[in-house]
């Protein structure tokens, strides 16, 4: 059988034993359009992707260390603004800035570290938006204090020095069990119905990294980027289909006209025979709306209705959670380094409605199969993607709206004890106006490098600063 002549081909195409003729036929007869699309699609991505990965390349980052005042009453509303605040730096970007300039939104770390037990909160963020974060805390938090320090990352070894003789990693990313329009347990479930007094979900969390010894380090990341409201219809669309209600069909409707025309001589020849009035009530309810099957739902639909509804009320962000654990051999403990962080952030999880879970595609444990390899591949990609504080790297993201994100990242209120956080020792003050005083030029001198924040006594060393 000649198999480049067509007409033998498709005379053996019935054979069961003959697939690669099947597949030439196809492929000669219009299957090459699909693979020259397929190809062009690929080069495409690939062009998108080099662009974007050079703009972000280009981007100066800044890490800030945030210092609350210790008699902080601040709910985590207050932090919840701050993220209102920081969805100020979306923006889509013209077709020139996206595909030849290769530009994309960049994103925002949120993050909550412990260095042996000294705990810091951080965020890390392009330095051409520092005024906007810092405006953005300081609206809310007027005497906390923030300095620039330097990556605390470098403390242990980079991805390509794994295996390391001294260090051993564990790490993960977290991801949403059910549909990201459900959302998780906010810090307003976590208010005393009586009291009103907020049992705050980060004396857990911050209670277990506090128990880091020496040689231990615990890192919480939030990276978190800004998006439009795109996201929010398929949140209309889920209520729609809770309460039982019909989608609106969206598009062309080539028949509206006709539909219409027939419609109006249907009247016009009815309005002889049924008099106007009768006619009239059936109009209305023709167009009487499909009643609701709210009132019919079960207290569980109803609470995924309400849950749906509150999450869309508010402003979204893409997001990723990623959970790191180093230290030094002779102290790794993973029980407390892992398993302690993961109970605390079961805090957040709601049994109807959604919660957080590892994702088992990123931890780093493999039951079968060239387990040792196959581990260390993923300890090196986990701590690619904490380094970069990647978006793209790993599984892809969720949504969570600025409720969430302040539940699960708040400065701690005035009952959370923990004593290795860093806070602000006293408030600072401005001198009175009336003080006299003589300008004297001097040479501008260079910020000290000491930080004023390092406590007196000797915990685990501060972060360095810049």
């Amino acid at each position: 059988m000649n198999i480049f002549n067509p007409s033998e081909l498709f005379a053996n195409l019935p054979s069961a034993d003959n697939p690669f003729s099947a597949m030439l036929l196809i492929f000669l007869h219009g299957g090459w359009i699909f693979v020259i699309v397929s190809i062009l699609l690929g080069a495409w991505w690939g062009y998108v992707e080099y662009i974007q990965n050079r703009f972000d390349s280009r981007l100066k980052f800044i890490l800030l260390a945030i210092d609350i005042p210790r008699n902080n009453e601040q709910s985590p509303k207050a932090v919840e603004h701050i993220f209102a605040h920081l969805h100020g730096i979306r923006k889509r970007g013209n077709l020139k800035e996206r595909f030849i300039k290769g530009y994309n939104q960049p994103g925002i770390s949120l993050e909550i570290v412990s260095v042996e037990g000294y705990i810091q909160f951080l965020i890390r963020a392009p330095e051409k938006f520092r005024d906007l974060v810092e405006a953005a805390i300081y609206a809310q938090y007027p005497d906390a204090e923030i300095t620039e320090v330097e990556d605390y990352v470098n403390m242990i070894p980079k991805p390509l020095e794994l295996p390391h003789p001294v260090w051993d990693i564990w790490g993960t990313e977290y991801k949403l069990a059910h549909s990201d329009l459900f959302p998780l347990k906010t810090y307003p479930l976590f208010e005393h119905s009586l009291s009103q007094k907020l049992m705050d979900p980060m004396a857990s969390l911050l209670e277990i990294m506090s128990r880091m010894g020496p040689g231990e380090h615990s890192w919480l990341q939030i990276v978190i980027a800004p998006i439009d409201d795109a996201w929010k219809d398929r949140g209309r669309a889920l209520i729609n289909k809770l309460i039982g209600k019909k989608a609106e069909k969206k598009g062309v409707d080539l028949l509206y006209f006709p539909r219409e025309i027939g419609k109006g001589l249907s009247e016009s020849f009815t309005a002889g025979i049924v008099p106007t009035t009768e006619m009239g009530e059936q109009q209305k309810k023709k167009e009487k709306e499909w009643p609701s099957m709210m009132q019919h739902l079960s207290p569980l639909d109803k609470e995924e209705v309400e849950a749906v509804t509150m999450k869309i009320s508010k402003l979204g962000f893409k997001s990723k959670i990623r959970l790191l654990y180093a230290a030094k051999r002779n102290v790794f403990h993973k029980p407390r380094g892992v398993q302690a962080i993961d109970g605390a952030l079961a805090q957040f999880s709601s049994p109807t409605l959604n919660r957080l879970v590892m994702n088992k595609k990123t931890r780093t444990k493999i039951d079968y199969f060239f387990i040792k390899t196959r581990v260390l591949g993923r300890k090196r990609r986990i701590l690619w993607g904490y380094r970069y504080r990647s978006m793209k790297r790993g599984r892809p993201g969720y949504t969570l709206n600025t409720e969430e994100l302040a539940s699960l990242w708040h400065f701690p209120t005035i009952d959370v004890k923990a004593a290795t956080i860093q806070k602000v020792g006293a408030k600072k003050a401005m001198a009175p106006g009336e003080l006299p005083y003589e300008q004297i030029n001097q040479p501008t001198l260079k910020p000290n490098p000491v930080s004023t924040n390092i406590p007196k006594a000797s915990p685990p060393p501060n972060l360095p600063l810049a």
